[in-house]
């Protein structure tokens, strides 16, 4: 959007980050970003190129945002990371975590009170639209 790629920042000179931590701390200090943070052009990707290119559903988003409000968000994450820890029984969207497990502990659980003459009754619901948005 602005111009500026990563290898910008990764390569530019030692006073860049002089200059991105006077402006986080400024930003932290007065809890306000610029608008332009929350902007971003989306682009659709192809999730599976033997499917029908011409389906909504066949593709999925994502946002290219400016650099620097990554690098915010990347230190807003660090300093804040033990405030925004997930519930361990959450197992979407968790670095070595995965259905498999999900479906694992259910297993394991309804397992236990069958084996105990229990009756288990389980509902489900398909939530996979739930997000395309």
């Amino acid at each position: 959007m602005d111009g500026i790629s990563a290898e910008h920042a990764n390569l530019a000179h030692p006073i860049l980050v002089v200059h991105l931590s006077l402006l986080f701390n400024i930003l932290f200090k007065h809890s306000m970003v610029a608008d332009d943070f929350g902007r971003g052009i989306v682009i659709p990707l192809l999730k599976n190129s033997d499917g029908n290119e011409f389906v909504s559903d066949n593709y999925r988003g994502i946002t290219l945002s400016l650099i620097i409000s990554k690098l915010f968000e990347i230190v807003m994450m660090k300093i804040f990371e033990k405030q925004l820890e997930s519930d361990p029984l959450q197992f979407g969207f968790k670095q070595k975590s995965s259905c498999q497990h999900a479906l694992f502990s259910l297993k394991t659980v309804v397992d236990h009170y069958v084996k105990h003459g229990s009756t288990v009754n389980i509902c489900a619901l398909d939530i996979s639209k739930a997000f395309d948005r």
